[in-house]
């Protein structure tokens, strides 16, 4: 006959203690979880900025060699970019792509961010040499409107939240673009 109010050794359980343990462990891993998960959904956001924004310019500028016609890029605040044709002989321009960065990203400066180490100003968040309006040419090249060559960059992230700044740099005489991540205390590529 079985005695009652005996467990035996195949019918063991949990205590309560060791129920409130691994339940604190649980909420511990998910609180540190959650942060460290925004931070990298916030920074995949930001480098995808940069890729978009490089991807676009890097477009515009083959555009204009394989069409053998100037691409005009030009910014409208707070976050659109526009490639524009010049046509030949008129001069009348054709859209041919316009770029709107998502996320909340905006073409920006931050104080307190330097320029990136090509050095061509960040003055203003869509900041070139020369006078604008500026064109990549049939040899790949960036010129201004007095046709001499002209370097730049292109600052954009989240307003307030001077660890999203990006930029994309072009060095106009090659139209090589580099893409810069601002790491709170230098520019990395």
């Amino acid at each position: 006959m079985a005695r009652l109010g005996r467990v035996g050794r195949d019918q063991r359980g949990f205590t309560l203690a060791e129920l409130i343990v691994v339940s604190a462990l649980i909420m511990v891993g998910i609180a540190v979880a959650i942060p460290v998960t925004q931070g990298m959904v916030d920074r995949a956001k930001n480098d995808s900025a940069l890729s978009v924004t490089a991807a676009f310019l890097h477009a515009a500028r083959d555009r204009a060699v394989a069409e053998r016609r100037n691409i005009q890029i030009s910014y409208v605040p707070p976050d659109q970019l526009f490639a524009h044709r010049v046509e030949v002989p008129s001069g009348l321009m054709t859209q041919v792509g316009f770029m709107k960065l998502e996320g909340g990203q905006e073409v920006r400066t931050f104080s307190g961010v330097p320029d990136t180490p090509d050095l061509f100003g960040n003055g203003s968040p869509f900041q070139f040499t020369g006078t604008g309006p500026w064109s990549f040419t049939s040899d790949g090249s960036l010129i201004d409107s007095q046709g001499d060559v002209s370097n730049g960059t292109v600052f954009f992230g989240v307003p307030n939240k001077p660890e999203s700044a990006r930029a994309v740099s072009i060095f106009g005489v090659t139209g090589m673009l580099h893409s810069w991540k601002w790491r709170n205390t230098q520019w990395s590529e």
